[in-house]
């Protein structure tokens, strides 16, 4: 599956993206009233990119710019008009080696960064 194949409201079986970058976290007050923290990580394939929201204190803190990543078992949905990505209950992300078949941050095109952390 590549990025331009997720569509909003549909689960993600297999996915492989780089990270391209991460924005610091944020303390988010749930509409239960519960604290926990948001991290969002910019991810991108040679055929787009979108937002990972990882909820949880400790969740993507093993993760860094540069890193390819599978996400299993996750969600998509749409936010402010874009596709946003999250592992929900059940889904996970695991590490693999960088064995070339996602581009590199350079060849995606860092440009996207600052287009996609904007308020």
């Amino acid at each position: 599956m590549k990025l331009s194949d997720v569509e909003p409201g549909k689960s993600i079986s297999d996915l492989t993206v780089r990270i391209i970058s991460i924005a610091p976290p944020r303390i988010i007050q749930t509409r239960a009233g519960r604290k926990t923290m948001l991290k969002e990580v910019l991810v991108a394939d040679d055929s787009g990119s979108a937002i990972l929201s990882l909820w949880g204190f400790n969740e993507g803190n093993d993760l860094s710019a540069g890193m390819v990543i599978k996400i299993e078992d996750g969600w998509a949905k749409e936010w402010q008009g874009k596709v946003q990505l999250s592992l929900g209950r059940s889904g996970k992300y695991e590490h693999l080696a960088d064995d070339g078949s996602v581009p590199s941050i350079t060849e995606l095109g860092a440009s996207k960064e600052s287009t996609m952390f904007e308020e």
